[in-house]
């Protein structure tokens, strides 16, 4: 009875190992690795949150701002710190003149308010005081304490 057995177990190795498609393993490894580097490529990761501050404005409405990266961006959430934020993003940037491409590199400031896909909201400062106009509301100042 542990004969069979012992004859089946070789040959049953042997018919799973047939079972490899590919020609030679570093084809395969290779492949693989080229499809890892293209999607790493592609990801962009988003900016990082730079400060945050909460502001109360003329009408009592309390405003949770996050903001990204180097003022390119600023997430605001009204009333709640878990509501659905609204993004509002700043403008692009120019592109730098051709002679002025001697001139020292200098991080260029983003030219007037951040406003949202839409174009409903807008913010604009930073720090202990922002204007904002939020869809549905006129403009206000906001302050933080």
């Amino acid at each position: 009875m542990k004969t069979p057995l012992l004859i089946l177990a070789p040959l049953s190795m042997l018919a799973l190992a047939a079972c490899n498609k590919t020609e030679t393993p570093a084809e395969s490894e290779a492949a693989t690795e080229a499809a890892a580097k293209t999607a790493a490529a592609e990801i962009e990761l988003p900016p990082a949150i730079t400060a945050s501050g909460t502001y109360r404005c003329a009408d009592n409405t309390i405003l949770y701002v996050d903001f990204l990266g180097k003022n390119e961006a600023a997430d605001i959430r009204v009333g709640d710190k878990a509501a659905t934020a609204v993004r509002v993003t700043a403008p692009a940037a120019e592109a730098p003149a051709a002679d002025a491409a001697a001139a020292p590199a200098a991080e260029a400031a983003p030219a007037g308010p951040m406003k949202s896909a839409d174009g409903e909201n807008s913010l604009s400062g930073e720090g202990k005081q922002i204007n904002v106009k939020l869809a549905g509301k006129g403009a206000q100042t906001c302050k933080s304490s």
